[in-house]
């Protein structure tokens, strides 16, 4: 389950993340994430499993990938400890935050049109996770074939 922190709550929440062990430059960017959320630019959901935190993701409307509305994931964030698949072949950590905020995307579409998800994987291997999810490519929508964008269609028969 995932539930949207307010600006108030960002602090205390990452107070249970210990980000020493990641690079540099994703501590920044996290440290990024949490500023513009404390300005109301993004939303960041935090994952719980049971009464723990196990990670988070960032979220935001966009229009960026050819003009057309959609939810963006900026960025889905697992704890190490917590990376692997869960036990009794349940689906990863990372496939039950994205299928919450799935289930968010079908709430907001009675409110807003929006009928996509979008991110842009952050190495080839969270790509193909993300393939494996149900993600399809969008070839030539980044600055760079590494950068391109993938979607994820909420009108598509097969999820509904």
């Amino acid at each position: 389950m995932i539930i949207p922190l307010s600006s108030e709550t960002l602090s205390d929440f990452f107070t249970f993340f210990d980000f020493t062990c990641e690079s540099d430059a994703l501590q920044a960017f996290i440290g990024l994430l949490r500023e513009t959320a404390s300005h109301h630019q993004n939303i960041i959901h935090a994952g719980y499993a049971d009464q723990t935190p196990f990670g988070f993701v960032s979220l935001k409307i966009t229009n960026d990938v050819d003009n057309i509305p959609g939810l963006l994931i900026e960025f889905l964030y697992i704890k190490p400890e917590y990376r692997q698949k869960m036990l009794g072949g349940t689906p990863r950590y990372s496939f039950s935050m994205l299928d919450d905020v799935i289930m968010l995307a079908f709430e907001l579409q009675k409110i807003v049109a929006i009928n996509h998800i979008f991110l842009i994987p952050v190495d080839e291997n969270k790509r193909a996770m993300y393939l494996e999810y149900g993600f399809e490519n969008i070839p030539g929508s980044g600055k760079n074939p590494f950068e391109d964008f993938m979607v994820f269609n909420l009108l598509s028969e097969e999820i509904i």
